[in-house]
This record gives structure tokens, C-alpha cells and sequence, in this order.
């Protein structure tokens, strides 16, 4: 039986154009990955400035508390991260960067003031300045949104001193990395290219009863992603 060129030419056609659908289709199946060397770069402050007024032997103390917080997140080296895209956007394997270094500073004074019947006059007490070094934290994160990463709930430690004094008011305000969000291309990382995702907050909160004043938090951190 002849077979017309022309329907030949048609046959070939439909069959290279079955078998690239097929071949696209497989290859949407699978996930595309990569693999990175990922670091974490983070600043963390916290300042607060406060007055509470109470009456000890008849007599009116306002006490006054300033002080500034300063945790910094350093990776001491990078982790490895698996990058996976498929269907339902991207995943990551682990899900979160290790070997992070933590460097915490604080500073400040306290102020006492005592007004008549009582002997008047202004205490000052001035802080000496506090450090503290951590090493071998690990910070989660996850996939908040499409093209956008949040860390985790993960709380920061103190500077281990109770000078200045921070008012309960004050101490139930935690800055934290969660406060901020980064954006970073889901595609590009799949496809292997490096990118660093950057996210940052301020936050300021007055306070109105008991204690007054204000606490003013501010989160800014960098999530690189090195191809390895």
C-alpha cells in the first residue's frame, strides 16, 4: 500500500510532537533542585524608655528605666540546603540554618526619683555595659508564601543582667526574626541561580497603663543561598 509523502511528513509531525508533550510533561512531574550554601546575617534591637509612679511611706517615687538591647545572628559557617521545586512550590532540606553565632549587648541606666514628705532627690544608676556570646544556634524558617520565606517562632536570649531594670510591660515585648519577611524568586532557586532574601521590621509600641512610655523594636536579617 502507497502512503502519501505528505501524510508521512503529518505522521512524523504528530508523533515528535506527542513525544515533546510526554518529555514536558515528565519533566513538570519532577521536582527541579538544587543544592546551596546558605548563611544568615541578622540584627535584632530593642529600646525602651519608661516611667511607673508609686507611693512607698506616703511618699511619690517615679521610676524612670532606659534601656537598648542588641542580639546579632552571625552563621560561623554555611549549611547545607536542598532546594526543591515542585507543584507546590518550593521546599527546603533541612529547613533551617545551623552554625549560627549569637552576640548579645545591652546597656542603660535606672533612675529613681522620691518627692517630700520623703528626702527629694534623683537616683541614677548607670549600667555597666553587658555581653554575651552564644555559638552553635540553629534558626528555622519556612516557605511563608509564594516567592516568600519567614523564620520560625525562635526566642533570643538576654544579656544575662537585670540592669537596667525592664518592667514586665516591657519584658513581654520579644522581637523576634518571625517579625520580618523576605522575598526571593522560588524559580531561580530551583534552577541554581544565588540569591538573598532580605527582610526587615520596626515596631513601635507606647504603653499606657501602669507603665508608660514606649519600646521600639527593630528586626532586619539576610538569608543568602550560595550555589554549591
Amino acid at each position: 500500500m502507497h502512503v502519501p509523502a505528505a501524510m508521512k511528513t503529518s505522521f512524523v509531525i504528530v508523533v515528535a510532537s506527542l513525544i515533546a508533550i510526554l518529555a514536558g510533561a515528565a519533566a513538570e512531574a519532577q521536582p527541579n533542585r538544587a543544592m546551596y550554601a546558605v548563611t544568615l546575617r541578622a540584627t535584632i534591637t530593642k529600646d525602651w524608655n519608661t516611667v511607673s509612679e508609686s507611693t512607698e511611706d506616703n511618699c511619690r517615687v517615679v521610676r524612670r528605666a532606659i534601656g537598648h538591647r542588641t542580639v546579632t545572628l552571625r552563621s560561623a559557617r554555611p549549611t547545607r540546603i536542598v532546594v526543591n521545586l515542585g507543584s507546590r512550590g518550593a521546599s527546603f532540606s533541612p529547613s533551617a540554618v545551623r552554625f549560627i553565632t549569637v552576640r548579645v549587648t545591652q546597656s542603660g541606666e535606672n533612675k529613681t526619683r522620691r518627692d517630700p514628705p520623703c528626702p527629694s532627690g534623683t537616683e541614677l544608676e548607670k549600667c555597666r555595659p553587658a555581653k554575651r556570646t552564644l555559638r552553635g544556634g540553629s534558626f528555622h524558617f519556612l516557605r511563608s508564601g509564594r516567592n516568600e520565606i519567614s523564620f520560625r517562632t525562635a526566642r533570643l536570649p538576654g544579656a544575662a543582667t537585670l540592669c537596667p531594670t525592664e518592667p514586665a510591660s516591657v519584658r513581654a515585648i520579644r522581637p523576634e526574626l518571625r517579625d520580618a519577611e523576605g522575598k526571593i524568586s522560588e524559580v531561580e532557586l530551583a534552577r541554581g541561580a544565588s540569591q538573598t532574601a532580605f527582610g526587615s521590621a520596626a515596631v513601635t509600641t507606647e504603653l499606657e497603663s501602669g507603665e508608660t512610655g514606649s519600646v521600639v523594636e527593630r528586626v532586619s536579617w539576610s538569608l543568602s543561598f550560595t550555589r554549591r
